[in-house]
């Protein structure tokens, strides 16, 4: 069997006219997934006031995480995919596989750690979140080394780390039946998917239904109270994040089930592209979670060049002057009337 018609020594390739496409496919979100976690982190890093939040600091966890999977993960399927073999070698799979279920992990506990904090604040809507700032980062640093922990362990020998699919990809060894293995996988169905997203669902659903009792007893616009005014801004900061849980889960849930046929039935009738269209499209999950929050923060937008430009541009054209303020306990930015103190400032 020559080089060509295996992407790795044990897996048999398809046609190069299917891999490429998914190949190209790949390449597109390298370029978008890098660019866009990059700017997100730079705009991060360079403006401060955007790090006086709980919700931000976790969002930045969850964009790091993204960007370093997209970085560094993706380029090796995509050389693979448009190459129609895998030159790697070995410990290339590996290094992809860590890299990958990394960011994989490490997202997901950022999911929940934002979860918990929108539930905190919006079930004490004026004490603003009772996750301080260092709290927030050692938190996040918690969850890194906890991904990390889940990690290495098939590295030093509980389970270990094989090619799935038509072997442009690696991941977890699913499909041994070896109590080694069956029981890691347990073991982290449990503490990576299962309890995360059930505290996830748990929190978010709990935070909906306050805010749909309270805009039930009140009209919430921008023209009343500040309280009113605050729970708007919270309001929209959740359904962001149930945005983007919603994004990640999404991409990661077709992964999941095949993953858990794989693992705990039977995928000896599925053909070997079945195995790696679901591992690939999770990888969507690094373009999804910082577009979402481009597009629905106004903080980030309002850095965009261009946003900016056709700003100034609106304040030229109205007589009507307004600036734009950051709540410190919100990721969302609310324009709101100038006041004698405000144009002060």
């Amino acid at each position: 069997m020559s080089s060509h018609s295996n992407i790795s020594s044990s897996k048999q390739l398809e046609p190069c006219y299917i891999l490429r496409p998914i190949g190209y496919y790949l390449l597109f979100l390298w370029i978008i997934g890098t660019s866009l976690n990059a700017y997100v982190l730079y705009i991060f890093i360079r403006y401060k006031n955007l790090r006086q939040s709980s919700t931000n600091i976790f969002i930045f966890g969850l964009v790091f995480a993204d960007f370093f999977g997209a970085c560094f993960e993706i380029p090796l399927p995509t050389i693979a995919l448009l190459g129609c073999r895998w030159i790697f070698k070995y410990v290339g799979c590996v290094l992809e596989a860590i890299i990958a279920y990394f960011s994989g992990c490490s997202n997901m506990y950022m999911l929940c750690f934002i979860s918990i904090d929108r539930y905190f604040v919006v079930t004490r809507l004026f004490s603003g979140s009772v996750i301080t700032i260092t709290h927030a980062y050692v938190t996040v640093i918690c969850g890194y080394l906890l991904a990390l922990f889940w990690t290495l362990l098939p590295v030093i020998g509980w389970s270990s780390y094989d090619f799935e699919g038509v072997g442009a990809s690696c991941s977890i060894k699913w499909e041994e039946r070896s109590l080694n293995v069956i029981s890691y996988n347990i073991t982290i169905f449990i503490f990576v998917y299962l309890i995360p997203v059930m505290i996830i669902m748990i929190t978010n659903i709990s935070a909906y239904n306050v805010i749909r009792e309270r805009r039930r007893r009140t009209s919430v616009n921008l023209h009343e109270s500040y309280s009113q005014r605050h729970f708007l801004i919270e309001r929209r900061v959740t359904y962001t994040v149930i945005l983007i849980i919603g994004g990640y889960l999404l991409a990661w849930t077709p992964y999941c089930i095949m993953s858990f046929i794989r693992a705990f039935i039977d995928a000896e009738y599925f053909p070997p592209i079945l195995g790696t269209i679901p591992a690939l499209f999770a990888k969507t999950s690094v373009v999804w979670n910082p577009l979402i929050y481009v597009v629905r923060n106004g903080n980030i937008r309002h850095y965009l060049p261009f946003y900016r430009n056709n700003l100034s541009k609106e304040r030229n054209r109205t007589s009507d002057p307004a600036r734009f303020t950051i709540y410190p306990f919100s990721t969302v930015q609310l324009p709101l009337t100038s006041t004698p103190s405000s144009r002060h400032t």
